[in-house]
């Protein structure tokens, strides 16, 4: 199945977003030198990103596309389980995004779009989750 959704906003704060099992809370999940390298942290099944800035942002989830992304400051690629059918997106203190991905393990890409060269004028995540 490939599927991409539409943008939907996010109120970054903390310089992350955390990406995790449906139906759950996000755990706290603790950015130690190595991951901030990496531009990402990893526990109990979730994931949070690096932020560019705390501000308004947009999320693009696309499933199994081979659609390059042309222009992109940074990328962080990690693997991810959906243990059931979706996942949610959020940053302390915003509103919970919700996607219908099937379960089962992906390899997720963040690019980090910034908003001088984003088509929506933003701060733009893009998130690549490939079925592995």
């Amino acid at each position: 199945m490939i599927k991409s959704w539409k943008p939907q906003e996010l109120a970054i704060s903390y310089h992350q977003f955390t990406i995790f099992q449906k139906d759950s809370e996000p755990p706290v999940i603790d950015w130690t030198d190595e991951a901030i390298e990496k531009g990402y942290a990893e526990a109990d099944g979730a994931v949070s990103f690096e932020a560019r800035r705390n501000t308004r942002a947009f999320i693009v989830l696309r499933l199994n596309t081979s659609e390059p992304v042309p222009s992109y400051e940074k990328k962080a690629t990690v693997p991810f389980e959906a243990v059931k059918d979706g996942i949610e997106i959020e940053s302390v203190m915003s509103k919970r995004l919700s996607f219908n991905i099937p379960k089962g393990r992906y390899s997720l890409t963040c690019y980090s779009v910034p908003a001088e060269i984003s088509d929506l004028h933003a701060d733009t995540y893009i998130i690549d989750a490939a079925a592995m």
